[in-house]
């Protein structure tokens, strides 16, 4: 369970988020508080994963407290939810290493997407043993908006990566056939995936010669870093 702390002045709003936080596959609220002080003592007795933290605080401002907790405090994530739109606040949240700026108002559903983003973040750093850059960039990857690959408007990420590990857990040459055979995706899907990945330098591709001796593209894992 990914250990949650909603930090929030409005003892309603943090209600709210709580309940919607718990809602979450995966998540638990293990405390609601109200200043500053109570967050910087939660982080420390609590050790929560992710904290959601408000910016307009009683006794201090939240960016103010996120430096703060920065410098010998126990560590922990931290998903900025305000209602503050200027861009020096978006700008500063970035520097002090917030993972996401989330506006008020907004939906049960925008936040479980922010929260789902962040496990599968978690999740793929556990996984991580010695990183190159294509599993820096999924890393950093799983932080962006669900559904959609890095500059691939209408691709799917998780289909993505399903043909990336298929191609590069094989060890040999693949047809658009075969692809589709052990993802499960129809052979048209695979035939798309792989021609994106062969255009921005991820898999190579050969002639070779299929059953009945026909003349097909195998693709070949390449790795490197794409778009």
């Amino acid at each position: 369970m990914i250990r949650t702390l909603v930090v929030d002045d409005d003892f309603r709003v943090a209600a709210i988020h709580a309940g919607y936080v718990n809602k979450v596959d995966g998540f638990e609220v293990v405390g609601e508080v109200h200043t500053a002080a109570a967050a910087v003592d939660a982080v420390d007795r609590l050790r929560p994963d992710l904290m959601l933290l408000d910016l307009y605080l009683p006794d201090e401002h939240g960016l103010r407290l996120l430096a703060r907790l920065r410098d010998g405090h126990s560590p922990v994530d931290v998903i900025v939810i305000t209602a503050a739109k200027d861009a020096v606040s978006v700008q500063d949240a970035m520097r002090t290493g917030a993972l996401h700026y989330l506006l008020k108002p907004f939906s049960f559903g925008v936040l479980r997407e922010k929260l789902q983003s962040y496990a599968q973040m978690r999740s793929r750093l556990r996984g991580l043993r010695e990183a190159d850059q294509h599993h820096v960039d999924r890393v950093f990857g799983a932080l962006r908006a669900p559904g959609q690959a890095p500059g691939g408007k209408g691709r799917s990420v998780h289909t993505l990566e399903a043909v990336e590990e298929t191609l590069s857990g094989s060890g040999e040459d693949l047809s658009a056939a075969e692809v589709a055979e052990r993802t499960g995706m129809s052979r048209a899907t695979a035939q798309r995936y792989l021609s994106h990945l062969h255009e921005v330098g991820r898999v190579d591709i050969r002639l070779r010669y299929g059953s009945g001796g026909r003349p097909e593209h195998g693709y070949r894992w390449r790795g490197g870093r794409g778009a």
